[in-house]
C-alpha cells in the first residue's frame, strides 16, 4: 500500500531531491452476475472484504448465504449471486467523499436500530486515538481509518484511501467472522456524513464516533433509526449529536 517517488522538495526557499512515501490507488470493477455495476477507487489490501462489506451496507444482499462466489481478478471482482438484486432498477447516489464515488442507498425505509449496547466513554476516546495512530496513517496523511470496536476493544482497524471503502472492509471481515454487529460501534479518522450512518444501520451497527465533523442528514439519519452519532472525539472531550452513551 506504499510506494517511494522522486520529489522535489521546496522549504524557506531551498529545493532538493528527495524521496517521498505516497499511498497506493487502484481501480477496481464490480461485475454482478455478469453485469458491471460500479467502478471504485480504492487501496490495494483487503479487497475480499472490501467486497462482502459492500454488498451487504449497499444492502445488496442480507445473508451471506446469498453470495454464490466472489472472483478477484487484477482490477475486477466478478460476484455470483444466488438470485439476481435487480440493480437495474435501483438508484445511485453520489457519495460526498474525495473520491466521488456512488452508492446505491438511500434515506427511504430506514432500518430502526435494536440494540442494549452501553459504551464507556473512556473505552471511545481510546478508539478514536487508536484508529489514529496506524502507521499509514501517520507516515502519509493521504488515507482514512476505520475500526470496528467491541466492548473489549478493537477487533479490526484498515486504512483506505476513502473512508467509505474502510468501512465497508471492517463490515466485511466482521461478516466473515459472523460478528454480532449489535455489539459493536465504529470509529473513524474522517467525517460522519449520511452515507457513513447508512452503510452501519444497514448492518446492524448502532454507533458511529470520529474525531471530525457530523453532518446534518447523518443527524436526521441517526435520529430516524436511533443510532448513536459522535463527533469531534479529542483529547477528553465529545460532542454527542444523537442516541446515548
Amino acid at each position: 500500500m506504499l510506494k517511494e517517488v522522486e520529489v522535489l522538495r521546496i522549504s524557506d526557499g531551498d529545493c532538493k531531491r528527495d524521496v517521498d512515501t505516497i499511498v497506493e490507488e487502484m481501480s477496481l470493477a464490480l461485475y454482478i452476475n455478469g453485469r458491471h455495476v460500479q467502478t471504485v477507487m480504492i487501496s490495494p489490501s483487503m479487497i475480499r472484504e472490501f467486497v462482502i462489506g459492500h454488498l451487504f451496507s449497499e444492502r445488496v444482499v442480507k445473508d451471506f448465504d446469498e453470495i454464490e462466489s466472489i472472483r478477484i481478478e487484477e482490477n475486477i471482482a466478478k460476484i455470483l449471486l444466488k438470485s439476481s438484486p435487480g440493480l437495474i432498477n435501483l438508484k445511485k447516489v453520489v457519495l460526498s467523499g474525495c473520491g466521488g464515488g456512488s452508492s446505491f442507498l438511500d434515506e427511504s425505509g430506514i432500518p430502526k436500530i435494536d440494540t442494549n449496547f452501553n459504551m464507556d466513554s473512556g473505552l471511545l476516546l481510546r478508539s478514536v486515538k487508536e484508529v489514529l495512530s496506524l502507521d499509514l496513517h501517520k507516515k502519509t496523511g493521504g488515507v482514512h481509518s476505520v475500526g470496528l470496536f467491541d466492548k473489549n476493544g478493537a477487533i479490526i482497524i484498515t486504512e483506505d484511501i476513502g473512508r467509505h471503502n474502510a468501512l465497508d472492509k471492517v463490515i466485511g471481515h466482521g461478516v466473515i467472522e459472523n460478528i454480532n454487529f449489535k455489539d459493536t460501534f465504529v470509529a473513524s479518522s474522517g467525517r460522519i456524513s449520511s452515507d457513513m450512518i447508512l452503510k452501519c444501520i444497514s448492518v446492524g451497527i448502532p454507533a458511529i464516533v470520529s474525531k471530525s465533523a457530523v453532518t446534518n442528514l447523518a443527524i436526521d439519519i441517526g435520529k430516524a433509526s436511533g443510532a448513536t452519532i459522535i463527533g469531534f472525539v479529542r483529547g477528553r472531550g465529545m460532542v454527542v449529536y444523537t442516541g446515548k452513551i
